[in-house]
């Protein structure tokens, strides 16, 4: 797995310091390059989590890192991986309208003089419908999960219909085993943001590279902990999209 696991690291740092060499030199750079990042990201990471889901299900050993763009299932499966992607970051379109319309602060900024002012829009657009927004975008996740394996190995049924009805009545007991499945990533986030903080990483260039290192690292080991998660979910669950059950 190292041969493709070794690029999309690599690939990942670079994205990751384009992104902190972009960050903070204005709200609007931010927003258009977090979607941009996202997609570069989700291009870079395809090859690697194909290998993993190839690997868990059919013992598939990947012999090196292809970005082969042309290949329907690479075409299929960074599809649904941007689509996923875009569900996610639609939920900056409300802290947006909180912020530009009303004054509310972006999240990790402090809150401005007057915000007070619209405070009861503000939480409606700042906090309750991203949360609400939040959970249905869990859930469409949640129920999505086992469709990208059954992308990756070119399952007959491989379908979101077909992901929806298979996985709908397992979405807690899938919920939960990605939450414990992601927590070893929180070891990363507790270096990121207590020992490497960004006014320590700004002014030593060292630990800024260190901080970028491991934000690349957590990403493609959350991309691996996902796909051979959703894997075992797959090999569980997945008879309409393994074509073993009437299609929807």
């Amino acid at each position: 797995m190292m041969p493709v696991a070794g690029p999309a690291f690599l690939f990942t740092l670079v994205a990751e310091a384009a992104l902190q060499l972009l960050h903070s030199h204005s709200l609007a750079t931010e927003f258009a390059i977090l979607p941009l990042y996202w997609v570069a990201q989700s291009l870079v990471l395809t090859p690697l989590a194909i290998a993993v889901h190839r690997y868990v299900l059919l013992e598939d050993v990947t012999r090196h890192y292809a970005l082969d763009r042309s290949d329907q299932r690479f075409q299929r499966y960074f599809g649904f991986a941007v689509a996923l992607q875009a569900l996610w970051l639609s939920l900056w379109v409300w802290w947006i309208i909180a912020h530009f319309v009303f004054g509310a602060p972006m999240p990790g900024e402090p809150v401005p003089p007057g915000a007070g002012e619209h405070l009861g829009w503000i939480l409606v657009l700042g906090l309750a419908v991203p949360l609400v927004t939040g959970f249905a975008i869990v859930r469409v996740t949640l129920r999505a999960a086992i469709l990208f394996p059954a992308v990756a190995t070119d399952a007959p049924g491989a379908g979101w219909r077909n992901a929806r009805d298979d996985s709908e009545e397992h979405i807690f007991r899938m919920f939960c085993a990605f939450a414990l499945g992601f927590v070893p990533t929180l070891l990363f986030d507790a270096v990121d943001d207590s020992i490497l903080t960004p006014e320590q990483a700004g002014s030593h260039p060292a630990l800024q590279a260190i901080a970028i290192a491991l934000r690349a690292a957590k990403s493609v080991l959350i991309v691996s902990a996902f796909a051979a998660i959703a894997s075992t979910f797959y090999v569980a669950y997945g008879r309409r999209l393994n074509g073993d059950a009437p299609v929807a």
